[in-house]
């Protein structure tokens, strides 16, 4: 009886906020978040099941230590997402997965210094000439969240969207390269710049970056 009742509930609630899309329907929306601004359609594909394809982008500037030295780096948040949402009893409630094209990223110079530290090695400003730092991520990456809000819902053209969710990213890889120095060439560089390479990719902080976090909020229009 109670386990009846409480089924009872759940689908009056779910009626409640049911939001049944017309085929052929689509929706343009701008969200914002952990990926950036971005812009974002939707399309229905099937009973209770559409599908969202966008961009984000959002860039920033700050000065970070990288292995020893300080950088101008540029904070660059640039994906291409499409997911699949599943609405759950046909409500605003949805479950998502679908993969991501990550783009997002740092790169910039050191700042100017007269000495550099390279793998434990000091190397004069002569030496190592102009130093340059580019940190990537996996391009292909799968997201997986649940999310808030049906934009092909036929009850109001506009609707609020809401997402939290995660993108398994793994982890970053630093590039870093010496130009124009007078050891930019040599054989000892390069070695501890590769070792300072491997060192950034084996640290025991950067095993919480493999696990984006997203978190969005936005509003669409169906057409």
């Amino acid at each position: 009886m109670k386990k009846t009742l409480i089924l009872s509930v759940i689908t009056l609630l779910s009626s409640s906020y049911s939001a049944q899309a017309a085929p052929g329907d689509m929706a343009l929306g701008l969200k914002t978040g952990t990926l950036g601004i971005g812009l974002e359609a939707t399309f229905e594909v099937a009973d209770k099941f559409n599908v969202r394809v966008g961009g984000n982008y959002f860039k920033l500037s700050s000065e970070v230590d990288v292995e020893g030295n300080d950088y101008d780096l540029d904070l660059k948040l640039n994906s291409f997402t499409a997911i699949g949402d599943w609405h759950v009893m046909d409500g605003i409630f949805r479950v998502s997965a679908g993969a991501v094209i990550n783009k997002n990223g740092l790169n910039g110079a050191a700042l100017s210094s007269n000495t550099y530290e390279i793998d434990d090695t000091i190397y004069t400003a002569d030496e190592v000439g102009a130093l340059s730092a580019d940190v990537k991520f996996t391009t292909i990456a799968s997201y997986l969240g649940i999310g808030w809000g049906n934009a092909l819902a036929d009850d109001s053209d506009w609707t609020f969207m809401a997402d939290i969710g995660v993108i398994f990213a793994g982890k970053p890889k630093l590039d870093v390269t010496s130009t124009g120095g007078t050891l930019s060439n040599d054989q000892a560089l390069l070695d501890s710049i590769a070792q300072a390479e491997t060192d950034f990719k084996d640290s025991d902080e950067l095993k919480y970056l493999k696990i984006y976090p997203v978190i969005s909020v936005g509003v669409s229009y169906r057409f």
